[in-house]
């Protein structure tokens, strides 16, 4: 009887050892992605760990800017062209008048903005995605191109030789320099202040 007992246990014994020893080899099962981000929380890393520059030092920082950033912050954009830079794949591309561009603007035009007619105003010297200098050569030739305003205005792009010029209905801006060009934010300088036409009736010229 103990004899029987003894080999009953010990064919168990082998028994589990089998199974243990054939699951050892078994392939692992990579988890499903959704399990696999629940599980870590850091992988792949967000949009906020990749980034974009910031748009506030660069334009403290890297030139005469600080009327536009100073209407940015007013309207409370910093944030939104940063978001769209760091939180979408497509990237932003910010036209940055300089300070005399804003000076050579009647003081009457932008004090007589509402507030949403600045916002829109400071929209409109954006695209919602991120181009580079060469890429304005086929910029030029598909027409108005939509701004971060939308329908509420858009500019034409004309490519010479290397020279990009953005029009608006009462201006002929010239990109004068590029301040910052990485992806996914391109800040493009520009020695004018563009005014589009659903902001500025032929009744009273915006500019000097």
């Amino acid at each position: 009887m103990r004899c029987a007992t003894a080999v009953a246990l010990l064919a168990t014994v082998m028994s589990v050892s089998v199974v243990l020893h054939a699951g050892a080899h078994r392939p692992l099962v990579k988890l499903p992605r959704a399990a696999a981000l629940h599980k870590t929380d850091t992988w792949p890393p967000t949009p906020q760990a990749t980034g974009a520059a910031n748009l506030t030092a660069i334009l403290t920082l890297d030139g005469p800017f600080r009327t536009f950033l100073g209407y940015l912050q007013q309207t409370n954009l910093v944030e939104v062209f940063q978001n769209q830079a760091s939180l979408t794949d497509q990237g932003i591309i910010i036209f940055v008048p300089v300070d005399k561009a804003f000076a050579a603007v009647k003081p009457s035009v932008l004090s007589g903005l509402s507030s949403l007619q600045l916002k829109n105003l400071m929209m409109c010297h954006s695209l919602a995605k991120h181009y580079e200098l060469a890429d304005f050569e086929g910029l030029s030739r598909i027409g108005p191109v939509t701004t971060f305003a939308g329908g509420l205005c858009t500019v034409n792009v004309t490519y010479d030789a290397g020279t990009v010029h953005v029009r608006s209905r009462w201006a002929d801006a010239k990109i004068v320099g590029s301040v910052s060009v990485e992806a996914p934010m391109a800040i493009y300088e520009l020695d004018r202040v563009l005014l589009p036409a659903t902001l500025f009736r032929a009744a009273s010229r915006p500019s000097r």
